[in-house]
């Protein structure tokens, strides 16, 4: 008895279940068995519409506007500045050093004195020289009367002439020496080294001093050949150095070789800049741009707006939220800015960000 009292409790258990579960049925419960009861096709259709609505949404877009301006072509290469002129002073006679007068980053003039060697034996050797000399000239009027009197030959008098002259060349040579004694500056300038100390001894082209000239400043390029027919004598030059932030001195192409180098493929060029306030030293490395051609009246637009594929240059244009592709072709182009050549025209409105993911005839949104 007892047992089939609990199959009849099982039995209605299981049916109340039963009924509470086919009237109780959540509605996602209901979606998803709609969903499987959907066929293959509409499925396909359900999942392109929804591409179809992803690519309506219009594309968000920075523009910039083609406007009309100057643009300049240079050539834009890197240098070490150097100086126009420059000097290894030199001891050109023998002595001690007795007294230096200048020191390194001194401006001197040329002819200025830098250095004084030691002459009191060259004050001695000249002091008997001279005295020699006297003796000999004295013994010359002697012979040039005794000749007119016939007292003594032709060669007797030539000896005392000879002997004259050449202690004579003797007291110059010293009297040139002794000037040499005093080393000058060769030129104008500044001192760059001094090799030199009290005492030293110098022997004749002993090294002294270097000096540079600073009041003007060169830069030496060795310029590809392929941009020989661009460069010319008297083009402005605008130089930067990275040392002095902010500082652009101009100056000018002064002078180009008329020979490439077989070698490395490359011309010299040479720009001169004046440096009056000596800000440019010698050695410092530059960013030199060289103008050789400029527009007045060309379409510009941001290097941004153009798009390079293979050998071609596009831009897109927008018109009513609507862009177009459009083939361009450029010109020169400076900083951000391009030239355009053919395509565009001044006020067209054409995408700098955003064209990633653009097609022709895309729509757009435009965004600050």
């Amino acid at each position: 008895m007892r047992l089939l009292f609990f199959l009849a409790l099982a039995m209605m258990l299981l049916t109340g279940c039963g009924e509470a579960s086919d009237t109780g049925a959540s509605p996602e419960t209901t979606a998803e068995a709609s969903a499987e009861r959907e066929s293959p096709a509409e499925k396909a259709k359900a999942r392109e519409a929804v591409k179809t609505a992803f690519k309506s949404r219009p594309v968000p877009v920075s523009i910039d506007v083609v406007t009309l301006g100057s643009i300049d072509a240079t050539y834009a290469t890197t240098a070490t500045l150097s100086a126009v002129e420059e000097a290894l002073v030199v001891a050109r006679t023998q002595g001690i050093v007795e007294t230096i007068f200048v020191e390194e980053g001194m401006k001197v003039k040329k002819g200025t004195p830098l250095a004084q060697l030691d002459t009191r034996r060259l004050a001695l050797d000249m002091a008997r020289t001279e005295t020699n000399l006297e003796s000999l000239k004295r013994a010359l009027n002697r012979a040039d009367q005794l000749y007119d009197s016939k007292m003594i030959s032709p060669d007797a008098f030539d000896q005392a002439r000879f002997n004259y002259e050449r202690e004579a060349a003797a007291l110059a040579l010293l009297a040139h020496d002794l000037s040499e004694a005093t080393i000058r500056a060769p030129i104008n300038g500044v001192i760059t080294v001094r090799h030199i100390k009290l005492g030293n001894t110098l022997q004749p082209n002993s090294e002294a001093f270097e000096m540079k000239r600073a009041d003007i400043i060169e830069a030496i390029l060795n310029v590809p050949e392929q941009e020989l027919l661009k460069l010319k004598a008297g083009q402005p030059a605008s130089i930067a150095v990275d040392a002095l932030t902010g500082l652009v001195v101009e100056g000018e192409v002064l002078r180009i070789a008329p020979e490439v180098n077989p070698a490395t493929g490359t011309f010299r060029v040479t720009v001169s800049m004046l440096n009056p306030e000596s800000q440019l030293k010698p050695g410092m490395f530059a960013r030199v741009d060289i103008l050789y051609d400029r527009y007045s009246d060309a379409l510009l637009v941001s290097r941004e707006a153009v798009i390079t594929q293979r050998n071609e240059k596009s831009v897109f244009v927008l018109s009513d939220d609507i862009v177009s592709r459009k083939i361009v072709e450029t010109g020169y182009a400076q900083g951000a800015r391009v030239e355009i050549k053919k395509g565009l025209a001044v006020g067209d409105q054409v995408v700098v960000r955003g064209h990633s993911t653009l097609k022709d005839g895309g729509l757009v949104r435009v965004v600050q």
